[in-house]
């Protein structure tokens, strides 16, 4: 782990409550994709968030931040991100980075800005020039609320991810699949016993997600997420 002083390149709205940050570093950091850097407010104040980008970008840090008015911990880092010209980050953190020994089909599993880490596999799938057959589940409650759904689009057309959304309060004319992004998962993949998932969302939704892939074959093993070292 290295404490890096990073330029604040751009903080920008992709909707009212997220924003993409991106940090430019005074030196390049390895990193694995799907790891997370943490935040410097203060010695004792350090606040975690995905890394969007993929290693193959070291010369830009990018985070997507959720920071509704309500929600006063993102929300401060926004507006120290705002108001700094720079900002200090350690990193890099977390176990659940993409898995280069494994093979098997990848089924990555996100709600809401969960998927700025399914961002980091993927275009370093794609940067890497990987052959890897991979699933991408977002589930959110509406269309809106996948805020990059027309990239993951792209990457579906390029036949680089099957791209699947789910929303659990569609409009009427919605014609994908409705309800909770786990349960999604489960009705298409009766047995899972020969995929790598990876999953970044609520820890309520990786905690029912455990139970539910587990007894669908999955071995413990073979799924990853930081939320698991916490629940």
């Amino acid at each position: 782990m290295k404490r890096i002083t990073c330029k604040v390149a751009s903080v920008s709205p992709i909707l009212d409550d997220i924003f993409n940050v991106e940090l430019q570093p005074e030196q390049s950091q390895d990193f694995v994709a799907g790891q997370y850097l943490q935040i410097v407010m203060a010695e004792d104040d350090k606040r975690p968030f995905s890394l969007a980008s993929s290693p193959e970008q070291s010369e830009l840090f990018e985070l997507h931040i959720g920071a509704p008015e309500n929600n006063a911990y993102a929300r401060q880092v926004i507006e120290k991100l705002q108001n700094s010209g720079e900002i200090e980050v350690e990193m890099p953190f977390g176990h659940a980075g993409l898995d280069e020994t494994s093979q098997r089909p990848i089924l990555i599993m996100v709600g809401g800005t969960g998927f700025s880490y399914a961002k980091s596999i993927i275009e370093h799938i794609i940067d890497s020039e990987q052959d890897r057959e991979v699933y991408l589940y977002w589930g959110g409650r509406n269309l809106g609320g996948l805020y990059l759904h027309e990239l993951a689009y792209q990457w579906a057309e390029l036949d680089r991810v099957k791209f699947v959304p789910v929303l659990e309060n569609a409009v009427s004319q919605w014609t994908g699949k409705r309800g909770l992004v786990h349960q999604a998962v489960l009705e298409d993949f009766a047995d899972m016993s020969h995929l790598e998932v990876y999953i970044a969302g609520r820890f309520e939704m990786a905690d029912v997600a455990r139970t539910a892939f587990t007894q669908q074959g999955l071995p413990l093993d073979q799924l990853h997420g930081d939320a698991y070292e916490f629940i």
